[in-house]
């Protein structure tokens, strides 16, 4: 975490008011989870609060957490000084069971004057899972958040999924996926990405290289896409 906090202290030059890191920030997928896994005291969400109050935004990870005697595979979304919610990844990926108990539900987080919707890797792969579903006339959320594991023979994979889940939501989707080697020797190329509503990619990260991706999403034109084209009253 120490290069964490050495190298966004480089890159980021300008106000920011969300900051995603991707899935396993602290580890990575590793032999070892059961070592890593740490309390919600741990090293690790310390570490997120000095940085949200570091740069005054919010601050998105995932990483293992331990409660009881079970293991998940946790993503936290956190301000300067609370925990907003977290949620459990519920798609685990193949051999992910051996370590990680599946979350059960999901949370929906007001933040930043808009909901968002956060989930985990393979989450992508199930679109019933991220249903925008309408509430007292409302949509569930604005903003789709994934943090993710893709590794790079499936990266192409995961950025045609997410713009998948943004066109039949109505909304904009940010997916944010690791760079480097894991504990397993499997190599990850990237391909974070910005996504609006219509599916078109507005930013992506350069592949193979770690780096921040800073975009202003304009969440305005999505209640008009909404009302012109209702796709929500065939659901």
């Amino acid at each position: 975490m120490k290069h964490y906090g050495e190298w966004l202290v480089q890159e980021i030059q300008e106000p920011v008011h969300l900051l995603v890191f991707p899935e396993m920030f602290n580890c990575g997928f590793s032999p070892n989870v059961r070592e890593d896994a740490e309390a919600h005291n741990g090293e690790s969400i310390y570490f997120l609060y000095m940085t949200a109050n570091q740069f005054q935004c919010d601050v998105v990870a995932t990483l293992p957490i331990v409660h009881g005697n079970k293991i998940y595979n946790r993503l936290v979304w956190l301000t300067r000084d609370r925990i907003l919610g977290y949620y459990d990844k519920h798609h685990l990926f193949m051999g992910e069971e051996e370590f990680f108990t599946p979350g059960e539900k999901k949370v929906i987080i007001n933040t930043l004057g808009y909901k968002f919707l956060p989930l985990t890797c393979f989450d992508v792969r199930f679109p019933e899972w991220s249903r925008n579903t309408i509430e007292n006339g409302h949509f569930q959320y604005d903003g789709l958040l994934y943090t993710a594991n893709f590794p790079s023979p499936r990266e192409n994979e995961l950025v045609t999924l997410a713009q998948a889940r943004a066109i039949e939501n109505q909304a904009y989707v940010m997916v944010v996926n690791r760079v480097g080697v894991d504990g397993y020797q499997r190599r990850y190329a990237g391909g974070t990405s910005i996504i609006n509503p219509h599916g078109k990619i507005e930013a992506q990260a350069s592949p193979n290289k770690e780096e921040v991706l800073i975009h202003v999403c304009d969440f305005d034109p999505i209640q008009h896409l909404r009302e012109q084209f209702p796709v929500s009253r065939f659901w």
